[in-house]
C-alpha cells in the first residue's frame, strides 16, 4: 500500500520571469534544532536553495538560519530574521497557538494554521495517519493504541487519521490514545505505562519516528518481540528509521519534496505571483502525498492456539468478567492479551487477601478487589470468572462458581 510522490516543481515549467524579478534573496529558515525531521528539512532547503543558483534563468537564494526550543519561542525567532533583513521567511512546523508577526513573503511547512494565513506546504496528515492504521487492521490487528504528539505540529490531523481509519473499519469502540510529545523520552514513558496495563494492545501508531525509538527500546529492553508480540508504526521516515536494527516502518513525508515546494512558493510570493491553492483545505495549499514504508517491526497478529474444553467461554460481549487468581504469571497475561478471549469486561478481582487483590487490581487498572474468593461468587453483577488457581484449589473455586451460575475459564 504505497502512493507515489512528486515535486510540484518537476510538475510544471519554472515561470523564468518570477525568478529574474526576485534576484538573489536572503531567506530565513525557523526550525527546532533539536528535531531531527526537521534538521532533514533545512538540509533540504539548503539543497534546494543552490538547485535555484546554478540553474539558468532562476534566481538564488541564502539562508539564514533562527532556531527556538525550551527556553527560546518560534515568535523571538521570526523576530531576529526580520531584523536581520530577510526578504522572506520559512517556518517549520508552526502550531495553532504560536503568536507570529509573519512578513508578507513567509511560507509554513507542516500543519495548515489558518488564523496564521499564510501559504502552507505540507504533507496529507490524515492520509498517512490512516495508512498507518490500515496496514495494521491489513495485518489482523484490532486493539491499536495511537500515541499521539500532543500540542506538536500536525499531531491533530494525524490523530483524527487514526479515529477515522479505526472508524471505518468498524473499531471505534477500541479507540485508546495516549499523550505523548515528538521526544524519545515520551515515546519510553508511554511504553512503561503500556507495561504496567493488562491487556496490552497488540498494534501501536506513534505520531513520529522518535517517539516510536524510544517506545521499541523499552519494549525490547523488557523482553517483548517486535514484531511477534506488538506491532509498531510511527511518522516521518527521517534518516534513522532504516537503519539496520532499527528499520522501523513508518510514514515517510518526502523531504525533498517538501523544500522545493517551499522555495517554489516563496519565489512566487516574492515575485507578486499569486500561488496556486491545491484544494485540500485544512492541509494547506500545496499537500505532498504520504507513503507508507514497510519495515521489520509490523506483522500479523500472533495467533495463540487455545485447545477447545468444555470450560472456554463462549459468551457474548455483555459478560461482566471476575478475576479468581493470586498472582499475574505468564499464561495469565497472555489469557488477558489475547483479543476476543474473555469478551466482555473486566470489573473485579479476588484474591486470598485483600492486600493481595489490591495489588493486582491496581495493575490491571480494575477499581474494585475482593480479599476472598467467595465474595466474587457472591456478586450478583458477575456473570463469568477466570479462575487462576492453581491444582485442586482452581478445581475446587471453578466448581463452585458453576455451581452458583457463573461461567467459567480456568486456567492453571
Amino acid at each position: 500500500m504505497t502512493s507515489s510522490v512528486e515535486s510540484p516543481s518537476s510538475s510544471t515549467t519554472p515561470d523564468r520571469s518570477v525568478d529574474a524579478a526576485v534576484g538573489c534573496a536572503l531567506v530565513g529558515v525557523v526550525f527546532d534544532a533539536s528535531n531531527p525531521f526537521e534538521a532533514d528539512l533545512v538540509d533540504a532547503l539548503y539543497a534546494a536553495a543552490d538547485r535555484r543558483a546554478v540553474t539558468p534563468g532562476q534566481s538564488s537564494y541564502r539562508l539564514a538560519l533562527s532556531g527556538h526550543g525550551r527556553a527560546r519561542t518560534r515568535r523571538r525567532a521570526v523576530t531576529d530574521l526580520v531584523g536581520m533583513g530577510c526578504d522572506g521567511i520559512i517556518v517549520i512546523g508552526a502550531t495553532h497557538d504560536d503568536d507570529l508577526d509573519l512578513p508578507a513573503a513567509s511560507v509554513v511547512i507542516g500543519e495548515r494554521v489558518p488564523g496564521l494565513g499564510r501559504v502552507t506546504v505540507g504533507t496529507d496528515e490524515w492520509q498517512g495517519a490512516h495508512l498507518a492504521v490500515q496496514h495494521l487492521i491489513d495485518l489482523g490487528h484490532n486493539a491499536i493504541v495511537h500515541i499521539g504528539g500532543g500540542d506538536h505540529p500536525c499531531a491533530a490531523e494525524r490523530q483524527r487519521g487514526y479515529i477515522g481509519a479505526m472508524t471505518a473499519a468498524g473499531l471505534q469502540q477500541h479507540c485508546q490514545i495516549l499523550r505523548g510529545d515528538y521526544t524519545e523520552e515520551a515515546g519510553a514513558r508511554v511504553a512503561h505505562e503500556i507495561l504496567e496495563r493488562l491487556p496490552r494492545p497488540t498494534a501501536v501508531f506513534l505520531a513520529n519516528d522518535r517517539m516510536a525509538f524510544g517506545f521499541v527500546d523499552v519494549m525490547r529492553a523488557q523482553g517483548v518481540e517486535i514484531p511477534a508480540e506488538m506491532s509498531v508504526v510511527g511518522y516521518d521516515d527521517g534518516h534513522l528509521a532504516g537503519v539496520e536494527g532499527v528499520e522501523l516502518t513508518t510514514v515517510r513525508q518526502d523531504v525533498p519534496c517538501l523544500a522545493d515546494a517551499a522555495i517554489e512558493a516563496l519565489g512566487r510570493i516574492l515575485a507578486g505571483v499569486e500561488v496556486a491553492s491545491a484544494a485540500c483545505g485544512f492541509h494547506g495549499e500545496v499537500a505532498l502525498e504520504p507513503q507508507l514504508v514497510v519495515r521489520s517491526t509490523t506483522a500479523a497478529v500472533k495467533e495463540i492456539a487455545v485447545a477447545p474444553t468444555p470450560e472456554r467461554p463462549d459468551v457474548p460481549a455483555r459478560r461482566r468478567w471476575g478475576l479468581m487468581l493470586d498472582d499475574l504469571g505468564d499464561e495469565v497475561q497472555r489469557a488477558l492479551g489475547t483479543p476476543g478471549l474473555l469478551t466482555g469486561s473486566i470489573e473485579v478481582v479476588a484474591s486470598a487477601s485483600t492486600l493481595t487483590a489490591w495489588r493486582i487490581a491496581d495493575r490491571l487498572g480494575i477499581m474494585a478487589s475482593y480479599g476472598l474468593y467467595e465474595d466474587l461468587l457472591e456478586d450478583p453483577d458477575i456473570d463469568a470468572v477466570l479462575v487462576a488457581l492453581p491444582g485442586d484449589l482452581g478445581d475446587d473455586w471453578a466448581r463452585k462458581a458453576r455451581e452458583v451460575g457463573k461461567h467459567v475459564y480456568r486456567i492453571g
